[in-house]
């Protein structure tokens, strides 16, 4: 077995160091890429400001990119990488490049030059029939959801809390929205990729060129393979299929509010009892009382003082709002007996908790965006940019960021409680509030933590790293890992991820240099480096 991986972000920089092209050899491969793409679709390295880290915690050049490359075509992208690996740049490819609180369209490594496929923005396939359709990595939530209504098709999209991200990089990032296909990543079927030497493949069934049923089963013949280009650095998927949801008859937008944090417990199970039932379809997405009020509006609204929201401002959050201290939205889906027995069943198991409460509108499933109210679009596909004001809690001004903390847990009321707990102390003892929530899928729960903070402050910025990067191994031992990370963490939590002495770690490691010997694509992604 090889040594174990990098422990920390500054063993990791000193191994890759010499990762990064040397000026020449970056300005010839950009010259190669601008007559494979086009000049105009080439940035240089002077001209990256659009894919620095608009959230960094720090100094925005610490992830520089060396350039950026648009290609439009599946040959462009392949072109492009043979060429990097002539030259021996490294490539980070990115969708749309709004994976903000996460690092958005800048590298893991300086020096990396970003492969961005925004013009890759074709919806390919739409089936009615079978409900999927095949898109394109530019695709955004918008953008699928006018292409199914042009097409006047009976299909919705999943979609999260802001559509204008990429419909195939949040899939990949293993994201989460609504409707009963929430769950993004499970309703993935069947990948094109370019892999890291410039080749293409299809997974499962898509390596049958003859077969149709390559986005209907993923197993195709052999082992699987979809797997191994989520969250990774293996491959630049090109094509995806995603399953849809055919529209139902009617559906509910649900929420729950409770009163007291000492009913918690008793949700959390509820809400998982209910969707191990099948009476909620879909993911479960809670949020406090604070983490409601940032979603809408600044905090000076409330409080202007120093340190946290106290415990009694919060209470007036919740009054002056109509909400609980907790808050659960889902979606419920069926002809209106089903939506009968389905409301009669969680207000059922809602009347054994004190205090709590539940609001349901309901819908035709043909009812227009305009006839469904705004906070309920999430139920029926409807993508929009409700939360974008968030960043603007702590600071109302441009310069407002965030990002998130998202440790995963068995969904259980202790389980929940306890990885709140110990996000919710130390994030307080650094000067935050608590913007807290959890998704829930059935068995398991994301839980989140939203850290808001003013980028242009440079101590507030500070305080926020080392509180974050004190939070990984802390929920870590207690056994709750990050299921995705921003650039200046992935490093640390991939070390957490340490069984039998990093040994799956190990294993990637050992794919990746099988198929990507001269480490150009994307590398340090996940804690993934070249050998």
């Amino acid at each position: 077995m090889t040594d174990a991986p990098p422990r920390s972000e500054a063993d990791a920089d000193t191994l890759n160091e010499a990762a990064a092209a040397p000026r020449a050899a970056l300005d010839d491969f950009l010259s190669r890429a601008a007559a494979i793409v086009g000049a105009e679709h080439v940035s240089a390295p002077d001209d990256v400001d659009d894919y620095l880290d608009v959230y960094a915690l720090g100094d925005p050049l610490a992830h520089l990119p060396g350039g950026a490359v648009r290609p439009a075509e599946v040959d462009e992208v392949q072109e492009v990488v043979r060429a990097a690996n002539e030259f021996g740049v490294a490539l980070w490819p990115v969708g749309r490049g709004k994976n903000l609180g996460y690092g958005g369209s800048a590298p893991r490594q300086s020096g990396t030059v970003v492969l961005d496929l925004g013009r890759m923005n074709r919806v390919l396939e739409v089936d009615d029939e079978t409900a999927y359709a095949i898109v394109e990595p530019g695709v955004s939530f918008f953008d699928l959801y006018e292409e199914l209504r042009r097409r006047e098709s009976r299909l919705w999209s999943s979609v999260p809390d802001l559509g204008w991200g990429s419909v195939v990089g949040n899939a990949l990032e293993r994201g989460y929205g609504y409707t009963a296909h929430g769950d993004h990543q499970q309703f993935i079927c069947g990948l094109e990729v370019v892999l890291p030497t410039g080749e293409l493949i299809r997974t499962g069934m898509g390596a049958m060129p003859a077969s149709e049923a390559w986005p209907l089963y993923r197993g195709g013949f052999g082992p699987g393979f979809e797997g191994l280009f989520l969250q990774s650095n293996l491959g630049i998927v090109t094509k995806m299929g995603i399953w849809l949801m055919p529209r139902p008859e009617r559906f509910a937008a649900c929420r729950v509010a409770i009163d007291s944090e000492s009913s918690l417990p008793a949700l959390v199970d509820a809400m998982r009892e209910l969707g191990l039932e099948g009476m909620i379809d879909g993911v479960v997405n809670a949020a406090n009382a604070v983490g409601v009020a940032a979603g809408s509006s600044s905090r000076e609204r409330w409080y202007d003082g120093d340190g946290v929201v106290p415990d009694e401002i919060v209470d007036t959050i919740a009054s002056d709002l109509g909400i609980g201290r907790w808050n659960v939205k889902f979606a419920v889906y069926g002809s209106d007996a089903m939506l009968d027995l389905k409301l009669a069943r969680i207000d059922e198991v809602l009347a054994g908790i004190p205090g709590s409460r539940i609001v349901a509108h309901r819908y035709d499933g043909d009812a227009s965006a305009e006839e469904v109210e705004p906070f309920d679009h999430f139920a029926a596909g409807i993508p929009g940019m409700l939360l974008a004001g968030g960043v603007r809690w702590r600071a109302d001004r441009p310069t407002g960021a965030h990002i998130g903390l998202c440790p995963v847990s068995p969904l259980t009321g202790r389980h929940v409680v306890e990885a709140g707990r110990i996000m919710r102390t130390h994030i307080e003892a650094a000067g935050f509030d608590y913007i807290g929530g959890w998704l829930g899928t059935g068995r398991h729960a994301v839980n989140v933590l939203m850290i808001f903070f003013d980028a242009a402050d440079a101590e507030e910025s500070e305080r926020v790293k080392r509180a974050f990067g004190e939070l990984v191994p802390l929920l870590a031992d207690a056994g709750y890992g990050e299921y995705r990370a921003h650039l200046d963490f992935m490093d640390a939590v991939a070390s957490r991820f340490d069984f039998n002495d990093s040994s799956l770690l190990h294993f990637t490691r050992t794919l990746k240099q099988a198929v990507d010997p001269r480490g150009i694509l994307a590398p340090g992604k996940q804690g993934v480096w070249p050998l």
